[in-house]
């Protein structure tokens, strides 16, 4: 980690990270908790709040309407940034929103007015930076605590 990098705010190291990436991994799980993980393309704002489109056909489609809390793994040159929330299929205002952000991200795409598209926004309630992959990993709190953290190890302890 480079002296610049440690200077930096957790959540700016986070906004760098979903600025940088052009896919993330997307897990969600079933009404009976089948899990599913996908990698998609998604757009970001400055609160760390998530936008994704996929298809109505798709699993994690029906997932995200029966059971809408989403986990999000985002892998950045530097940072590998962990994210939990609740999506909600977003329609109107919100929805032109997110085709805005997906052009200037990506470009234009048919895909972004296919009649099976839709939209998701995600509220992030919990994020959590991995700044060091070396033993034991180096974390930083972006939004949340350790305390809601189910993954915690202190003093070479697994708290699970």
């Amino acid at each position: 980690m480079t002296e610049e990098s440690s200077s930096l705010s957790s959540k700016t190291k986070a906004r760098q990270t979903l600025s940088e990436a052009q896919t993330c991994t997307l897990a969600t799980a079933s009404q009976d908790g089948v899990p599913e993980a996908a990698t998609i393309r998604f757009v970001s704002d400055q609160n760390l709040d998530m936008y994704i489109t996929t298809e109505s056909m798709y699993r994690k489609y029906e997932n995200m309407t029966v059971n809408p809390r989403v986990a999000l793994v985002v892998d950045g040159s530097q940072y590998n940034l962990q994210l939990e929330g609740v999506a909600t299929e977003a329609h109107g205002e919100t929805a032109e929103f997110i085709k805005q952000k997906y052009t200037e991200k990506y470009g234009s795409s048919k895909y972004l007015n296919n009649d099976d598209s839709v939209f998701f926004e995600i509220i992030i309630d919990w994020a959590r930076l991995l700044v060091d992959g070396q033993f034991p990993p180096e974390f930083e709190m972006v939004i949340g605590s350790t305390d809601s953290d189910p993954h915690r190890v202190t003093a070479g302890h697994d708290e699970r």
